[in-house]
């Protein structure tokens, strides 16, 4: 089954033990999303509903990972067809580490650490909301997170090379009421660290998003003066686009994947092909497919046999990329239709793993397509 791996890092308070829990709680049974998630081992299972039951119910908010702790969450996506026949597609390796880690002093370098982050296929960064929030508002709290948390973290995801990277924003029913993802997208990029780091990442042509989540909802939870949240009686959790970020995942390995088949194929051939870098991902994709022949066909045959899912499904995980934002918004709201029609239409194949996996990817590409209508600001890709 294909395997792919994703390194969630984040400081401590972040969100991500309450992003797993509401995750798996929202994607845990077959619904409108044309996809399911099991988690491996009824410990886990357990664990993560028990995680979730003291986020809806119970006074205090889950602790996070320890120093020496490493969570690691086996996600299998199922299909489920109109028989009730249960297929699975391919299975999500989320890797936790303790926000410690990119905070506290430690004595030397954790090789294990950074060799998970080498075999990762894809970087999960999540950005506290609530730092945001300060960090708008020239608060104390916010400036320490980008003095102290935030280099931390990028000095991290610059060890995952030639890999996407998500910026997940946490607890955005805190930051909606106050500011928009092209505020908070702006104020970031007058961060050097940051922009630096998007900069090299968009020449690579690696993919960059960043993306609004929240575990729990509008309305859930009241911010304190403390700083602290505290839950409203009465009110359960509404989580927010935690779908998101793992529906991202394959479409944005996939356009890295042809990036770097392009770079390849351009390399071997030296003069005989030129992609100039300056280009689009459209542009450049144009020009090697005309070298390549056979069209996306001949594309397809040529990724890695993980990624050769069928043709018609590299052509819309390909299709809209990089397209300039007001562009992308009236493409995307043109396609929705279609993308349904595709995602019912491949979902009346699947009989296997292999068409189960393109009947989630087609869910991926529908969930993808919304968030290019709703924050076409969230794509990072040509910002600079």
């Amino acid at each position: 089954m294909n395997t792919y791996s994703v390194i969630m890092l984040g400081p401590s308070g972040s969100g991500k033990t309450v992003f797993l829990a509401s995750m798996y709680k929202k994607l845990s049974t077959h619904g409108k999303l044309g996809f399911f998630l099991k988690v491996e081992g009824a410990e886990k299972r357990k664990r993560l509903n028990n995680i979730y039951t003291q986020i809806a119910f119970e006074e205090e908010w889950p602790t996070g990972n320890k120093l020496s702790e490493v969570s690691e969450w086996k996600f299998t996506c199922c299909v489920q067809t109109k028989d009730l026949s249960i297929y699975d597609a391919c299975k999500f390796i989320y890797i936790d580490y303790a926000g410690g880690r990119l905070t506290d002093e430690m004595e030397e370098e954790d090789e294990e650490f950074n060799n998970k982050i080498q075999a990762a296929d894809i970087m999960l960064v999540l950005l506290d909301g609530q730092r945001l929030c300060n960090l708008m508002r020239r608060e104390k709290p916010g400036m320490v997170f980008v003095s102290r948390e935030l280099p931390n973290m990028l000095q991290e995801v610059q060890k995952i090379q030639n890999k996407p990277v998500h910026f997940v924003i946490s607890k955005w029913d805190i930051v909606e009421p106050h500011y928009s993802l092209q505020q908070i997208r702006d104020r970031l990029l007058e961060i050097e660290e940051f922009t630096n780091l998007v900069r090299a990442r968009n020449e690579a042509g690696t993919p960059v998003r960043l993306i609004p989540v929240s575990s729990v909802g509008k309305g859930f939870a009241t911010l304190l003066q403390d700083g602290s949240m505290a839950k409203n009686v009465g009110v359960l959790p509404k989580p927010f686009q935690l779908e998101v970020p793992l529906a991202c995942i394959l479409p944005d390995i996939i356009q890295n994947q042809v990036e770097e088949l392009i770079k390849k194929i351009t390399a071997e051939q030296g003069k005989k092909i030129e992609v100039k870098a300056e280009l689009s991902f459209g542009e450049r994709l144009g020009q090697f497919l005309g070298f390549l022949g056979g069209g996306v066909k001949k594309l397809q045959q040529s990724l890695p046999e993980e990624y050769q899912f069928g043709e018609d499904i590299i052509e819309n995980l390909i299709e809209t990329a990089e397209r300039p934002a007001r562009e992308k918004v009236a493409e995307a709201q043109r396609r929705t239709e279609e993308l349904r029609a595709k995602q019912a239409e491949s979902l009346n194949k699947v009989v296997d793993e292999k068409t189960a996996l393109d009947s989630a990817v087609n869910s991926f590409s529908l969930i993808k397509n919304q968030l290019d209508i709703d924050f076409p600001e969230s794509d990072l890709r040509n910002v600079l």
